[in-house]
């Protein structure tokens, strides 16, 4: 019996490695046509960077293995994607299989690829959202229109007084596409709970957790189809949601040790024994900068009752513009240091995330302000900039009446 078992686990192990490698295999090949361009290169963005793909009389082919069920393809007119250029480029959803893509080199966003279940789904997603782009069309040109005044006046090395001006106007342009932004998460939440086994969700989901809470994304997590329950995107996904965890009421602060602005030693302990207003800011957050004037009448009025504050900047790649916005918005009464962000030489690849003061507190927006008590416990989150800020005010008149 026991030789038996054993041959039963070597056979059981050579069909598991055989799945595997069968898995593992799984190729993809794509069709392409392109109008545009008759020959010369586009790139397509695969396991090792850009790949160079030639295109001979207006057809390319792009084939390689797929080492997960779905691979999320990026194509771009050059060897790096200019995000900033939304035309240069299209990412796609490809699977195992023969796939038909059709791209027009003038403006890649028109591309359609098909035999691609993945990519069918996230047509009808986007299609949903576009409906709702459509009924704001205005406020989004409007935004558009501005962003463009902005990098004409950028590049054109405009005074920084006219492209602060610029900034102003663009977030204000943007407020009157909330109820848009309302819309389109309300329309995301339901696709999510419509397609749970769609491996679309997981990137879905990414970019809706902030309207989520633990339990539901863990819910929503738990009914993803087991098929890509091991992929990249879903162990991110998992990542991201275990993240939520953090920097919420009840959950202890996260804890850091760093320097201020003026190059002392802080650490979180130094606070102890006072409420602590973490301020998560930036000096090109144009919310976080008009919330300002309110942060420092809150602190006057509570400061005498035992309220810190402490701004906490993502300004670690230009320190000078960080020390700027705090003598201009008068906010130095208060005590000031950088997330401390990182990157790998070179590249956009994080490092030493444990000294990004950001991590303890899953921070993903600006503004966002965080309430600790004088026993380092976390008593409230405020994502956001004026609505939550009344909430704010209610939660500290609360607090320092008793």
């Amino acid at each position: 019996m026991k030789h038996l078992s054993i041959k039963r686990i070597v056979i059981l192990s050579m069909m598991l490695l055989v799945a595997f490698t069968t898995a593992a295999q799984q190729k993809f090949h794509i069709d392409g046509t392109i109008t545009g361009l008759s020959n010369g290169k586009i790139y397509a963005y695969l396991d090792k960077g850009a790949q160079p793909i030639e295109v001979k009389n207006g057809k390319f082919k792009i084939e390689s293995t797929l080492t997960e069920p779905v691979l999320d393809l990026a194509i771009a007119k050059n060897t790096e994607i200019d995000y900033e250029d939304e035309k240069s480029f299209i990412s796609l959803y490809a699977e195992p299989g023969k796939q038909i893509l059709k791209v027009d080199y003038a403006d890649f966003r028109k591309a359609k690829l098909t035999g691609s279940k993945t990519q069918d789904e996230n047509y009808k997603y986007q299609a949903i959202l576009d409906q709702i782009k459509k009924k704001y069309q205005k406020e989004f040109d409007k935004v558009d229109e501005l962003s463009k005044k902005y990098t004409e006046a950028a590049a054109a090395k405009k005074d920084e007084k006219t492209t602060e001006a610029i900034k102003y106007e663009i977030n204000d342009a943007k407020e009157f596409l909330e109820p848009a932004y309302a819309e389109m998460t309300k329309a995301s939440l339901k696709f999510i709970k419509e397609n749970p086994k769609s491996y679309l969700i997981l990137n879905i989901m990414v970019f809706n957790l902030n309207d989520m809470t633990y339990d539901e994304a863990k819910g929503y997590y738990k009914n993803i189809n087991p098929q890509y329950a091991n992929t990249e995107a879903a162990k991110n996904l998992l990542k991201e949601i275990e993240k939520m965890k953090k920097g919420i009421a009840g959950a202890p602060a996260g804890s850091f040790k760093t320097k201020d602005i003026n190059g002392n030693p802080l650490k979180l302990e130094d606070f102890r024994g006072k409420y602590l207003l973490i301020d998560f800011w930036a000096s090109w957050c144009v919310p976080c900068r008009k919330g300002n004037p309110h942060l420092l009448k809150v602190y006057a009025e509570y400061k005498p009752k035992g309220l810190e504050i402490l701004g906490v900047a993502a300004d670690d790649d230009d320190k000078d513009k960080w020390k700027k916005a705090v003598e201009k918005d008068g906010i130095g009464v208060w005590r000031h240091v950088l997330a401390g962000v990182q990157y790998k030489e070179g590249t956009y690849e994080r490092i030493n995330l444990d000294q990004d003061i950001s991590e303890g507190y899953n921070i993903s927006l600006l503004p966002t302000k965080i309430l600790v008590d004088p026993n380092g416990i976390i008593v409230a989150r405020y994502d956001g900039g004026e609505k939550d800020d009344a909430r704010m005010d209610r939660d500290l008149k609360v607090i320092f009446s008793k």
